[in-house]
């Protein structure tokens, strides 16, 4: 479970890092679609760790 937190927190965190440096309206729209999709996987894996504590 770990391994699976960490590679979505670090695709986060790299998402964050090309919206942030795109210049283009319709790129940046594609990268916030993805980001708040692992958002969204972050948190499902974060309750799931929960409920398994």
């Amino acid at each position: 479970m770990f391994t699976k937190t960490f590679t979505i927190e670090r695709h986060i965190e790299e998402l964050r890092a090309e919206l942030r440096g795109t210049m283009d309206v319709e790129e940046a729209r594609t990268i916030k679609a993805e980001l708040d999709a692992m958002l969204l996987a972050a948190g499902d894996l974060n309750r799931e760790s929960e409920m398994m504590a």
